[in-house]
């Protein structure tokens, strides 16, 4: 069934490129990429409730080990050297085991989890005036970031991949803003991400009210570094 279900989403993916693409090349305004990036997350865990209710050492602050993150963006010109941009990404963030959803852990774990997040932005992108080869730009945008699940690695037991949130919010709003240098076809591009709100751990609306219940969130943020090939690329008047 798995196999099945990343047969038809590779599909899927596949027929919007093509399309994407035929569309995009008899635009003169339009860049289409594909992206493939390397970075870290940083999370920090908040208690809400009774200070005497927190398990003492409790992990508050931890990182990833490494996140590596995949995306597909179209980018059309507005005016020259102003853009707007779309972009869906895929990540995989290779995590201590536990520290995220446990209430109580109390120290690091190997790295035998992984989490799955899905996310979609919306933003501008500018560019620096320049008559060199090397063009500057700045991109700002409104990220969205679902989580997908996570698959974890323990010996001795199966290898199963989980939708479980442990009663975190699965969606959460972000920001995204980075910057690069684009030559030719090729950009390389440094990009950070802040959440805007938090992924509360809820169990259900009476107990989530309760003051004496002891409540989590979690909020992120990362840095990565990305390399982006255009499939698709626009007249070079609008640089």
């Amino acid at each position: 069934m798995n196999s099945k279900i990343i047969l038809l989403t590779f599909s899927a993916c596949l027929a919007l490129v093509s399309q994407t693409l035929t569309f995009a090349q008899k635009q003169k305004k339009w860049n289409v990429g594909i992206s493939a990036g390397y970075g870290r997350d940083y999370f920090f865990k908040k208690f809400h409730g009774p200070k005497n209710e927190i398990p003492p050492g409790s992990i508050t602050h931890f990182h990833s080990f490494n996140s590596l993150k995949s995306d597909l963006y179209v980018e059309r010109f507005l005016r020259p050297r102003l853009s707007a941009k779309v972009k869906v990404e895929y990540s995989v963030l290779e995590m201590p085991n536990h520290v995220m959803f446990d209430i109580t852990s109390f120290g690091w774990f190997p790295k035998n989890e992984r989490h799955h997040w899905g996310s979609a932005a919306i933003g501008i992108r500018g560019y620096l005036k320049s008559k060199m080869p090397f063009k500057i730009f700045a991109d700002l945008a409104a990220q969205g970031d679902y989580f997908l699940g996570s698959k974890t690695f323990p010996a001795g037991y199966e290898h199963k991949f989980s939708r479980d949130t442990e009663n975190y919010y699965r969606f959460v709003p972000s920001i995204n803003a980075g910057a690069g240098i684009r030559w030719k076809r090729f950009t390389l591009t440094a990009d950070y991400q802040m959440n805007v709100a938090r992924t509360f751990a809820i169990d259900n609306p009476k107990i989530y009210n309760n003051p004496k219940h002891l409540k989590r969130s979690v909020t992120r943020q990362g840095i990565s570094l990305k390399a982006t090939f255009l499939l698709s690329k626009s007249g070079e008047k609008w640089y």
